[in-house]
Formats: C-alpha cells, sequence, structure tokens
C-alpha cells in the first residue's frame, strides 16, 4: 500500500503560496512483493513509489504549479503518519528510516525527475527561502505544517506568560 497527502494552493491563492504543491506525508506498508526477491540495485517498490510521485509532479507541473515541497521527516519512534498497526516490516524492523537516508532516497528521485524534464531544480526550503526572508509574510505556509506552528509558539505569548505579566502588573 502507498499513501500520499498533497496540498495544492493554486493560482488564486495570494503569495507566497500561489501554484505551489506540497506533499505532506508518505506512508506505505510492504506488501508489493517481487519474484525474484528485490536486490540492493533495483529496489522495485522504489521504483515504483518513485514513478508515482514523478507522476504526480509531472500533472502538477501540466495544472500550472511551479514549487512542489516535499516534508523530508521521518515519523519519530512509535508514530506513524497515514498507516496504523502496521505489520513490522521485515527488511527494518520497527525502526523507521533516517532523516539522512529518507533524504538521499528523494534526491534519488528527483534527480531521475531532472534528468527526464519533470523537474528544472530542487533543494532545501532553508537556502531557497529562509536564508533569503526580508519578511516573515516571504515564507510560503502549509496547513499542518511545522513551520507555521512554531513561528506562532515563537511570536505569541502562551497563556501562562500572559497570565503572569497581567498579575504582576495589577500590583
Amino acid at each position: 500500500f502507498f499513501a500520499m497527502y498533497v496540498q495544492e494552493y493554486g493560482e488564486q491563492c495570494p503569495q507566497p503560496n500561489t501554484n505551489r504543491t506540497y506533499i505532506s506525508y508518505l506512508d506505505s506498508v510492504r506488501y508489493l512483493q517481487t519474484t525474484p526477491p528485490e536486490s540492493p540495485e533495483l529496489r522495485t517498490r522504489t521504483v515504483v513509489y518513485h514513478a508515482i510521485i514523478n507522476g504526480y509532479l509531472k500533472q502538477a507541473c501540466s495544472l500550472g504549479y511551479t514549487h512542489a515541497h516535499i516534508w523530508v521527516e521521518p515519523p519519530k519512534s512509535g508514530d506513524e503518519y497515514v498507516f496504523h498497526r502496521r505489520p513490522v516490516d521485515i527488511r527494518h524492523g520497527p525502526r523507521s528510516m533516517s532523516r539522512t537516508k529518507l533524504r538521499a532516497w528523494y534526491e534519488r528521485m528527483l534527480n531521475r525527475a531532472k534528468k527526464i524534464g519533470i523537474v528544472r531544480e530542487f533543494g532545501d526550503i532553508k537556502d531557497e527561502v529562509v536564508d533569503h526572508l526580508t519578511s516573515i509574510r516571504d515564507m510560503p505556509m502549509f496547513e499542518g505544517d511545522f513551520f507555521p506552528e512554531h513561528v506562532l509558539r515563537q511570536v505569541l505569548p502562551d497563556e501562562e506568560t500572559v497570565a503572569a505579566s497581567s498579575s504582576g502588573n495589577d500590583a
């Protein structure tokens, strides 16, 4: 099984989200079995999953989306993004892929997409956007993403801080 959660922000969406798509979660359960079993050089599941994602990126491009963002963070131990109560993966056991390995998996996929003309370029949002921000309004924000919640926690005082400061002013 394979699932992909996508958010699409079309031309009607205000900047900086205009014409952006965001792949927030990918998840899979190892039910695809190959004969003979997969070799390290050719992982059939990887080829299939890369083809699905690159097919989506190609379709998104044809619909006018100019940027695609992908959340590259493996689930923490005990978390499951989409499929719950999954069987233990024979190859990996209960642990999830490391961030480094997951990033490399996406980079192989994006390099293939670049080679066949689906993707022009790719990089890290930090290098592309964050390092050049002149205003927080220039940062694309995606529903349920880590960054908007993190910014709000930094900008808006929590209830305890507000209560402490207001009680201190009464004295």
